[in-house]
């Protein structure tokens, strides 16, 4: 099975896997039905028969033991595919105290499946019709405690890791059906293109606005897949925070800008800098201001040349984490910036708490100026309050010489927007500044 095909078929009679083998997936059953049994000889117990939105071979994807079961098909049956590479990035990136639990409940739940079998192999000719729901008469009391304990350990588990919220037929429910879907094919999908070197930046021009003068860019990132089509960043980046391959795609992003930053100084005699995105899911790595360090380092930047973007939302989720971890970035000496600034809450408050040397103004406050007078004078604050503050100013999404006219006004320091350049190529952006 091609990675990029999540979805498997299997024919009435084949196996998904049997007893004994090596655990390469998970699978979710999309259509069909699939019977779980222990063989021992011509003796076979029917642990389970699962059907549509049922999880089915996790134990042997989660600790990596050989599968403890066989599952075959009892019709025409499709599933979803998920792979132990998958599972075991999620479990590496997890709280500690979620892997002490899950380690626990595997180790239980492995105890209990080899009583059962110890049991069945050890005194019980079992009748190959037999379901777990339908124990012969012949049953000693041993198996149908054993079986018991094991069914009551299934249902356990089913029940601690089920999301309420998640309704449908099977144990996983439709939604969560349709959510790991998502989740397994996005992961990997992302991964492809990283591997396949399918995303690239562009560059969207800074201007001084008094000289009309360049004076750094914003990296923007963009992806074009296989089939050539563009993918914009409002469709991916929500994918790879979900998933988390924010983290790795970030840390591309950022070296990729280093890089474009230090040709560009090596060209020019005023250097200039270049702004990072960063996102909040970034942050949750603590290895990212070390890492961060590490890239300008390795690419040969000026560490002031380079401008980390954060966003009010991240701020407002979590603001102790994101001081520390602003003040230890900032220390590496590079510039920070409040990005969208004015789209928050609680946004004043934030302009004495963190170390930022640069307020951009959100486009929705500079594209209402002109026939709002609240906005012009927001605008105008916002300013005034950023020079004593000691921070200077961009202003985003500026699309007409009278934005321009206005902002210079306030005294705006810098502007982006399409009324001066949308995100360009690399030597697009070096044609601009000849």
């Amino acid at each position: 099975m091609a990675l990029k095909d999540f979805s498997t078929y299997f024919e009435t009679g084949e196996f998904l896997f049997k007893e004994g083998d090596k655990g390469d997936f998970a699978y979710i059953i999309e259509s069909g039905s699939v019977e779980v049994s222990h063989q021992s000889g011509n003796r076979k117990l029917v642990l389970s028969k699962l059907g549509e939105g049922d999880l089915l071979g996790e134990m042997a994807v989660v600790d990596k033991l050989p599968r403890p079961a066989s599952a075959k098909a009892l019709e025409p049956t499709r599933t979803i595919a998920i792979p132990v590479d998958y599972i075991t990035e999620k479990i590496q990136d997890a709280d500690p105290t979620v892997r002490m639990i899950l380690r626990l409940i595997m180790y239980r739940y492995r105890d209990a499946d080899a009583r059962l079998r110890q049991v069945f192999d050890g005194i019980l000719p079992i009748d190959e019709n037999m379901q777990h729901s339908e124990q012969p008469a012949s049953a000693t009391g041993e198996l149908k405690s054993v079986m018991a304990q094991f069914l009551d350990m299934q249902q356990r588990i089913s029940t601690a890791v089920n999301m309420p919220a998640y309704q449908g037929d099977g144990p996983g429910g439709e939604q969560t059906l349709l959510n790991t879907k998502i989740l397994v094919t996005q992961d990997k999908s992302i991964k492809s293109a990283l591997k396949d070197e399918e995303f690239h930046l562009c560059f969207q021009p800074i201007v001084e606005l008094t000289s009309e003068k360049i004076v750094g860019c914003e990296a923007l990132v963009r992806w074009t897949d296989s089939a050539g089509k563009m993918i914009m960043p409002t469709q991916f980046i929500p994918r790879a925070e979900m998933t988390g391959l924010i983290v790795e795609l970030g840390y591309w992003i950022a070296r990729k800008a280093c890089e474009f930053q230090f040709r560009l100084a090596c060209e020019n005699k005023n250097p200039l800098f270049v702004s990072i995105n960063l996102s909040g899911k970034q942050f949750e790595d603590k290895n990212l201001i070390d890492s961060l360090a590490n890239i300008m380092d390795e690419t040969g930047v000026v560490h002031e040349q380079i401008k980390f973007e954060i966003t009010e939302s991240l701020l407002m989720d979590n603001p102790e984490v994101a001081g520390d971890a602003l003040k230890r970035l900032k220390e590496t000496g590079a510039k920070l910036a409040i990005d969208d600034f004015g789209t928050g809450y609680s946004s004043f408050n934030y302009l004495h708490q963190f170390p930022f040397d640069t307020l951009k103004i959100d486009r929705s406050f500079v594209s209402a100026m002109s026939g709002n007078v609240k906005s012009n004078e927001i605008v105008k604050s916002l300013v005034h309050l950023s020079h004593d503050l000691g921070m200077n100013v961009v202003a985003e999404g500026i699309e007409s010489n009278f934005e321009v006219d206005m902002l210079l006004q306030h005294h705006t320091d810098y502007g982006q927007g399409f009324y001066f350049s949308k995100g360009v190529t690399e030597e697009e952006f070096v044609k601009l500044l000849k």
